[in-house]
């Protein structure tokens, strides 16, 4: 009788990682096809992508989650019968929702790019999405059954598959389709066809890259079907109690995962909306563009940098609550908030200093408004992370009500802010990113409480912040100086190199000076002898041992 934990499935480490290397890849897709429409088109696709992600973020990941909790909990005691007639029932339940939401998007898809979205260059953006619900709305169902049955490949791929072929796809018929656009504009004599042409290409890139993952995950369960309908059979007789939970444990996890998102397409309805109704003379939709295209673009790769060296971390905390193993779990909780730091902090100085000339590097090209807005929004490297931390922990801890009190305190926190920097003091983009940075502050530092009253938990925070922060801002003064000096005489790409290394070099230096990390975190650095021999010659390396 085949087992329900297979020898071959992959750790649940490994799948959070590679769902966050996929939105690596994502993010580095946005970016690359900024570099071909321009501030203009990402300010076309900023709506549409929002929206994207949202049916992305429901229809695939929490349905997927959903699905998986279910055939879980039966597969421990055999009933196969029951989960695949509850995956069948979903499996229609989200087929006719994905025909529901094609047809709403494709009736207001004019209404939406018009009035929501500022113009109605964004209608084709518009029904692309459309359709990528279609082929997006029975994936999750699919990838939670075989995930929950121990088939983790298929979902490890098709995360991957869809976020490649979308980069690759994508970036060519962007680029074709532009070019094209470009005679457009010399035969009409305008000058924004060629952006609505590349970012079309861009969104053509992620409705194939959806089929793709519509082909790979429907393969995949087909091969497995025989496979399958032997587990099936083995198992247990059907109950007739049988409840098909999926629908209410969707219920609970779907605003968890699609508040990023839905945030961002309220963020850019508010900031539309506001924009026509006072007639501002500026192009709100290549300042949307900028604020959409490049700064979260931008921030969302290293925020994603910032998470993906601690997941393990997160399932080893996770593991040790399970097992009611508080002492243990505070323990791994201390450590992890010492390691993260130890890296989000020095990295977000990093960016706030080198925000001009990581910009030119990354864009080819930096803007005034951009510069200051990747300087401000540097601040979530280190909140979003821990947003989406305690996000999971809370999740995985069955106290998703609390989780979704706190999102709720936060989203009335941030429909406040952005009254009165939206509108109240015109502060414009910069408005909606402060709002956006304060709604993640307020997030943590409730979720925080909430865990410390659980756990009954408190953390250190002058050797786990204080210190990391004073030794990045020394360390941010080298760089700044270095910065100054070569960026005009040689380049943008050589002076970041350059300041990155002795940036770095400067951090860890004094992070020793300072007792900032131990022996053990030392050695785990690139070239650690050679700093502990440093720690050695300072005096301090008995200090750091202990």
């Amino acid at each position: 009788m085949k087992q329900y934990f297979e020898e071959k499935r992959i750790r649940p480490d490994v799948i959070t990682s590679m769902f966050f290397f996929s939105v690596l890849i994502m993010m580095i897709y946005e970016i690359v096809t900024l570099r071909i429409y321009g501030d203009k088109g990402a300010g076309f696709v900023a709506g549409p992508m929002a929206i994207f992600y949202i049916l992305y973020l429901a229809f695939i990941l929490a349905v997927q989650k959903s699905v998986w909790i279910m055939v879980r909990l039966r597969a421990r005691r055999s009933q196969y019968l029951n989960a695949q007639t509850n995956m069948v029932r979903s499996f229609r339940i989200f087929a006719v929702c994905g025909l529901m939401v094609f047809a709403v998007l494709l009736i207001s898809s004019y209404y939406c790019s018009e009035i929501l979205f500022g113009s109605t260059r964004s209608l084709f953006h518009c029904i692309i999405v459309a359709v990528c619900a279609l082929f997006m709305s029975i994936q999750g169902v699919l990838r939670g059954y075989l995930q929950g049955l121990g088939y983790t490949k298929p979902i490890v791929v098709s995360d991957v598959l869809i976020a490649v072929c979308a980069l690759v796809s994508g970036t060519i018929i962007s680029a074709l389709l532009y070019n094209y656009g470009l005679k457009v504009n010399n035969l009409f004599h305008v000058n924004e066809l060629s952006s609505v042409y590349g970012s079309t290409g861009m969104m053509i890139g992620i409705l194939i890259g959806v089929i793709a993952g519509f082909i790979q995950i429907v393969v995949s369960f087909v091969l497995r079907k025989n496979e399958i309908k032997e587990i099936v059979k083995q198992g247990a007789p059907r109950y007739l109690d049988n409840k098909n939970d999926v629908l209410i444990t969707v219920r609970s996890i779907i605003p968890l995962y699609i508040t990023p998102a839905l945030v961002i397409l309220f963020d850019i309805v508010f900031y539309v909306i506001h924009q026509k109704r006072i007639a501002a003379e500026g192009d709100y939709i290549l300042n949307y563009g900028v604020y959409a295209g490049r700064v979260l673009s931008l921030i969302s790769v290293f925020v994603i940098l910032a998470i993906v060296p601690f997941i393990k971390m997160w399932n080893r905390i996770m593991a040790r609550i399970e097992r009611d193993e508080i002492t243990g779990a505070k323990d791994r909780l201390k450590s992890l908030a010492h390691s993260f730091f130890a890296l989000s902090v020095p990295v977000m100085v990093f960016i706030f200093v080198m925000a001009k000339t990581v910009e030119i590097a990354v864009f080819g090209k930096n803007n005034d408004l951009s510069n200051y807005l990747i300087e401000l929004g540097s601040l979530l490297i280190v909140f979003a992370p821990i947003a989406i931390f305690f996000s999971w922990l809370l999740n995985h801890m069955g106290k998703a009500i609390l989780a979704l009190v706190s999102i709720l305190l936060s989203w009335i926190l941030h429909v406040v802010m952005m009254v009165i920097l939206v509108i109240v003091t015109n502060m414009g983009a910069y408005g909606i990113l402060i709002s956006l940075i304060v709604s993640f502050v307020l997030y943590d530092v409730v979720c925080y409480f909430l865990l410390c009253k659980m756990l009954k938990y408190r953390q250190e925070f002058i050797r786990t912040v204080g210190v990391p922060l004073l030794c990045s801002a020394l360390s941010g003064l080298l760089a700044f100086i270095i910065n100054v000096i070569f960026l005009n005489l040689i380049g943008d790409i050589l002076t970041l190199f350059i300041a990155l290394i002795l940036y770095s070099v400067l951090y860890i230096v004094l992070m020793i000076i300072f007792r900032g990390l131990t022996a053990k975190e030392i050695s785990r650095i690139p070239f650690g002898n050679v700093f502990m021999m440093l720690a050695g010659n300072f005096g301090v390396q008995k200090s750091l041992e202990d």
